[in-house]
């Protein structure tokens, strides 16, 4: 385990500038053939938000949800959501999409889930903007935590890489699992606290269930920075950034034993 680590780590560093180079490139391809490019992801993520937020409305009416504003509420949970929602779906598929490169080339494989997760995060980096001119327009400039914010962009951008390496790899040799992974990921958002909150929850076994998911921890890390202030436990943490290095290993591993296998599998 060990040695798959530190060479999923070797491989990283020496080709940082490669991984660069390459999330630019993927960032432009993912809307290359669109007219208006890039444009059309803000207008899907408007789209979605304004859907759910007149879900939200008719369900629930006007009030606010855990003292406020539920637009604000949603667009802190739903714009993290959008980012691991790429990655979970377009991000997973990037060993399987660059097949041609490992096929044809000496490629480090063990790099394309991060040059993947880096190209969805640049693509997507202008999202975040909504987050800041939704809640300041709504009054909470006062409870901006900067620090927080770049907390909590940290904890998305590991957990993100951290998933999509063992993803990339079980996708790449199961067609199998990648159906059973596409079918969880369409009901995975209403898993989470992003359109309900967890004051509707009261049996304790179903709040820590749903509170084993990793991208929660996000979501709601994400209204600690705009609004709420830190309400995240030092165990909930722990627990987060365990799953986070658990992950991190065991993909790593399995980058290590199956790149070999690679062009066989596909």
């Amino acid at each position: 385990m060990l040695t798959s680590v530190r060479y999923v780590l070797s491989e990283h560093k020496k080709n940082m500038g490669l991984i660069g180079r390459m999330a630019v490139m993927d960032s432009q391809k993912q809307t290359l053939r669109s007219s208006i490019g890039i444009a059309w992801t803000y207008f899907h993520d408007l789209l979605y938000f304004g859907v759910f937020l007149l879900f939200r409305f008719l369900i629930s009416g006007s009030g606010e949800i855990m003292g406020m504003n539920q637009m604000v509420y949603l667009v802190t949970g739903m714009i993290p959501w959008f980012f691991m929602s790429d990655v979970l779906s377009q991000g997973s598929m990037a060993i399987r999409s660059g097949k041609g490169i490992i096929q044809s080339i000496r490629f480090p494989a063990v790099i394309l889930p991060t040059i993947s997760v880096v190209g969805i995060f640049i693509k997507r980096i202008l999202s975040f903007l909504l987050i800041f001119a939704v809640s300041f327009g709504f009054g909470y400039g006062k409870s901006f935590h900067p620090i927080l914010f770049v907390y909590y962009m940290f904890c998305m951008i590991c957990l993100a890489i951290a998933l999509n390496l063992v993803l990339t790899a079980v996708i790449a040799i199961s067609e199998d699992f990648r159906q059973l992974h596409n079918a969880l990921l369409r009901v995975m958002i209403y898993t989470m606290p992003i359109i309900w909150d967890f004051s509707r929850v009261k049996a304790i076994w179903s709040n820590v269930l749903l509170r084993i998911n990793p991208i929660v921890y996000v979501v709601k890390g994400f209204r600690d920075a705009f609004v709420l202030g830190m309400t995240q436990d030092l165990l909930y943490t722990l627990y987060f950034w365990g799953v986070v290095i658990g992950l991190f290993a065991v993909g790593s591993f399995l980058q290590y034993r199956l790149k070999k296998y690679y062009a066989d599998f596909m």
